[in-house]
C-alpha cells in the first residue's frame, strides 16, 4: 500500500527560523573513506568494482579537500558495499549564513564551464540554484 498525503499549499508556511541542511562535503568524504576502512575495501576493490581505469576519482571522493562527491548512482552502489543507508554515509549541516560562505566572488566555481552556468541560471528553479551556490561557496550568474 503506497502512502501518499496532501499539503494545503494555500495555507503552507515555512518558519522564518527554517534553516535547509546542506551536505557537508569535508565531513561526507571523510565518513565515506571511513566506512570503506571500517569494511576493510581497498581502493582497488572499489575501481574494479566501478570499472574505472584508475582510482582518481576515488581518492577525490575520500579527500576532505575536496569537494567532490560520488553521484548518486554510486552512492547507492557503495551503500549496498558498505552495508549501510545513503542517510548514513551523507552528512549534512544548516545552510551557512552569508557571512561563512566561502567565496563572496560573483564567479564560476573551478572546474565548470561558464556555458554550464549560463544554462543553469537560464534553466534551473531558484531553489536549485541557490542549492548549487551553497554548495560551491559561491554566486551563480550568467557570464558576459
Amino acid at each position: 500500500m503506497a502512502l501518499s498525503f496532501i499539503v494545503d499549499m494555500a495555507n503552507f508556511k515555512i518558519s522564518p527560523t527554517f534553516a535547509f541542511p546542506v551536505i557537508d562535503a569535508p565531513a561526507t568524504s571523510k565518513r565515506l573513506k571511513e566506512l570503506r576502512e571500517k569494511r576493510k575495501i581497498s581502493i582497488a576493490q572499489i575501481q574494479k568494482l566501478f570499472g574505472m581505469e584508475n582510482p582518481q576519482s576515488i581518492y577525490i571522493w575520500e579527500d576532505e579537500r575536496e569537494k567532490f562527491l560520488p553521484r548518486l548512482d554510486n552512492l547507492v552502489v557503495l551503500a549496498k558495499l558498505y552495508k549501510v543507508s545513503i542517510d548514513e554515509m551523507i552528512v549534512t549541516k544548516m545552510r551557512p549564513s552569508k557571512e561563512d560562505r566561502i567565496c563572496s566572488r560573483r564567479e564560476p566555481p573551478y572546474a565548470i564551464a561558464q556555458e554550464a552556468l549560463d544554462f543553469i541560471v537560464q534553466n534551473a528553479s531558484p531553489a536549485t540554484i541557490q542549492a548549487l551556490e551553497e554548495y560551491f561557496g559561491c554566486g551563480i550568474s550568467v557570464g558576459p
